[in-house]
């Protein structure tokens, strides 16, 4: 049997080339599953920051409820303050005007009674 070069050379071609095939397959498999991790890993940090995002504005959002609340509850608590305060002032005027108002009548009965009496006894 005989070598034959131009066998063995295709031969070694057909290696060479069927070896840089697989090689690139190779390497395009890597590569692929190389992106789909890292889309993969963007897509898990994205919903990360959305989630993050929405819990701050949730945190936000309540505090600030929490925040009117307690406005309007200072706000409630000052107007029952104030009319506490009106209230006891009304008191007082009440009070006053009873008193003048005895008064009044004190001094009219006063000048019925010394009505009727001479001016120099």
């Amino acid at each position: 049997m005989k070598f034959d070069l131009g066998f063995a050379g295709f031969a070694l071609s057909l290696i060479v080339a069927a070896s840089g095939w697989f090689f690139r397959w190779s390497d395009k498999q890597k590569f692929e599953k190389q992106q789909s991790n890292l889309e993969r890993q963007q897509a898990i940090q994205q919903a990360a920051a959305a989630t993050e995002k929405r819990v701050n504005e949730e945190r936000d959002f309540n505090h600030l409820r929490n925040n009117q609340i307690q406005i309007s509850s200072g706000i409630a608590s000052g107007f029952k303050d104030i009319e506490h305060q009106l209230d006891n002032i009304h008191q007082e005027q009440i009070h006053k005007l009873n008193d003048i108002y005895q008064e009044q009548i004190e001094m009219k009965a006063y000048l019925i009674r010394n009505q009727n009496t001479p001016r120099g006894e």
